[in-house]
C-alpha cells in the first residue's frame, strides 16, 4: 500500500522530534531567562542608589563652651545652652556612579559569554540523541527486512511442504520428511516471532524518543550517500570556543577589578543637630540641612591577586586548546575507522549477492530433484537454510552500511 507523506517518517525528522521531545530543550529557555534576569541587573547598577534612613540617639557627653565663655555670652544677652545630648535625624543619601572603570560592561560581556557557553553545552548533551536515534531507527529496518525475508523462505518451504505431501500419498515419500519439513518451518516461525517482538521493541523504544506513536506509519529507507566532506563541524568544538570566549571575559572583568570608581552623590536630613553647630547650641529647633560632592574610591587590594588570576585564566586556555587537539584527534581517528567500514561492508556486500546467487542455484537443484520424486529432505532443508543465511547476511550488512554512513555523518556533523 502506497502510504501519503503524513504516514512516513524519515531519521531525519526522527532525530528533530527526539530533540524536540527531550526535556533538555527546555534548558535554551531558562538560560535566556536568566541572562535577561542578570542584564537587567547590571542596568540597574548605574540608576541612582537611594538610601532612607532614621536614628535617635543619645550621647552621654556633647560639644559645649566653656563655663567663663558662657557668662560672657550671658553677660551679652546671649543664653547658650549646648547641644543637647538626644538627637535625631531622618535622611535621605542619593549616589550617582559616573565612572565604574567597565565594570558593569564587563560584567554584561561576562555574562553573555556564560550563556553562550551554556547553549553550547545544551548543544553537545542534545547532540548525542542522534546516534541513538540512528541505533534504533536502523534497528527497525533490520527487523522489517530480516522479517520479509523470513516470510519468503516460509513461503518456499511450504511450497516444498506441497509437493511433499503429493509425495507421501503417492508413497514416494515418507511421514518422517514431512515431519522433518513441518519441524523447519515451525522453527522458522518461531523465529520471526522473535523478530515481530523485537521490531516491536524497537519501535517502542523510537516512540519514547520522539513522542509520538509511530503505529504503522512507514519508516523511510536512507539512501547509501556518503557525506560530501569529511570536514569535522561538531558542536563540541563550538563549546571550546564558547569556554575560551568565557575566559577572555573574565580577564577583562579581572581588568576591571582594579579600575577606580567615582560617583557623585547628596544627602539630606531633617533632624537635630544640623550643620549649623553654634545656631544648634542656642536654639534646639529640627532644621533641613543638605550637601553634595564627588567620591573617588580604590579598592588596591584586587592588585594582590591580579598576576596569579591571569595566570589562572591562561592555564585554562591551554587546557581547552588541548582539549580541542585531543577532540580533533580522536574524531579524526573514528571517521578513519568508519571510512574503512564503509569500504569493507560494501565489498561484502558485492560478494554478498554471488553467495545468494550460488546457493540459490543449489537450492533450485535440490527443488527439482523433489518435484522429480528423488526425495532427500534433509539435503533441501539444509539448502534451503543456506540460501536464507546468505540472504539474511547480506540484509545485516546493507542495515550495517547505511548504519555506518549515517554514524560517519553524525561524527563529522553533516
Amino acid at each position: 500500500m502506497i502510504l501519503g507523506a503524513n504516514a512516513q517518517l524519515t531519521i531525519e525528522r526522527c532525530q528533530e522530534l527526539a530533540r524536540e521531545n527531550f526535556p533538555l530543550i527546555k534548558q535554551y529557555g531558562l538560560i535566556e531567562q536568566s541572562s535577561k534576569y542578570t542584564l537587567d541587573n547590571l542596568k540597574h547598577s548605574w540608576l541612582p542608589q537611594v538610601n532612607l534612613s532614621a536614628q535617635a540617639t543619645y550621647q552621654s557627653e556633647t560639644p559645649s563652651f566653656p563655663d567663663q565663655m558662657k557668662t560672657m555670652l550671658a553677660a551679652s544677652g546671649l543664653e547658650m545652652q549646648g547641644l543637647a545630648k538626644d538627637q535625631y535625624r531622618v535622611q535621605l543619601d542619593v549616589n550617582q556612579k559616573i565612572f565604574d572603570g567597565g565594570k558593569a560592561s564587563s560584567e554584561r560581556a561576562l555574562n553573555e559569554a556564560q550563556d553562550l557557553e551554556q547553549k553550547a553545552q545544551t548543544d553537545v548533551d542534545i547532540y548525542g540523541l542522534n546516534k541513538r536515534v540512528n541505533e534504533i531507527f536502523f534497528g527497525v529496518l533490520l527487523m522489517d527486512d530480516r522479517i520479509k525475508q523470513t516470510d519468503m523462505t516460509l513461503e518456499m518451504l511450504n511450497g516444498n511442504l506441497d509437493k511433499l505431501q503429493s509425495h507421501v500419498r503417492n508413497g514416494i515419500a515418507t511421514s518422517a520428511d514431512e515431519s522433518m519439513l513441518r519441524a523447519e518451518i515451525l522453527t522458522m516461525e518461531q523465529s520471526k516471532t522473535s523478530m515481530v517482538w523485537n521490531r516491536e521493541a524497537y519501535k517502542h523504544m523510537l516512540e519514547i524518543l520522539i513522542g509520538q506513536q509511530v503505529g504503522d506509519r512507514y519508516l523511510v529507507r536512507p539512501n547509501s550517500a556518503e557525506p560530501g566532506t569529511t570536514a569535522i563541524n561538531r558542536p563540541e568544538l563550538r563549546l571550546i570556543d564558547a569556554k575560551i570566549r568565557t575566559l577572555n571575559a573574565r580577564e577583562k572583568s579581572i581588568n576591571a577589578s582594579v579600575m577606580p570608581v567615582i560617583s557623585v552623590f547628596g544627602q539630606a536630613f531633617y533632624g537635630y543637630p544640623g550643620f549649623n553647630t553654634f545656631e544648634n547650641m542656642i536654639s534646639r529647633k529640627w532644621s533641613l540641612n543638605a550637601l553634595v560632592g564627588v567620591r573617588a574610591s580604590w579598592s588596591l587590594s584586587s592588585l594582590y591577586d591580579r598576576k596569579n588570576n591571569f595566570n589562572r585564566l591562561s592555564t585554562a586556555r591551554q587546557q581547552a586548546e588541548l582539549q580541542r587537539d585531543a577532540f580533533l584527534l580522536n574524531t579524526q581517528l573514528e571517521v578513519s575507522r568508519e571510512n574503512d567500514d564503509i569500504s569493507r561492508l560494501r565489498e561484502l556486500i558485492a560478494s554478498d549477492v554471488t553467495i545468494i546467487d550460488l546457493r540459490r542455484d543449489v537450492r533450485l537443484a535440490e527443488e527439482s530433484k523433489l518435484r522429480n520424486g528423488v526425495i532427500d529432505i534433509h539435503r533441501l532443508v539444509e539448502r534451503i537454510t543456506d540460501e536464507n543465511s546468505a540472504a539474511q547476511t547480506q540484509i545485516i550488512h546493507n542495515i550495517e552500511l547505511l548504519k555506518t554512513i549515517y554514524d560517519l555523518k553524525n561524527t563529522v556533523n553533516q
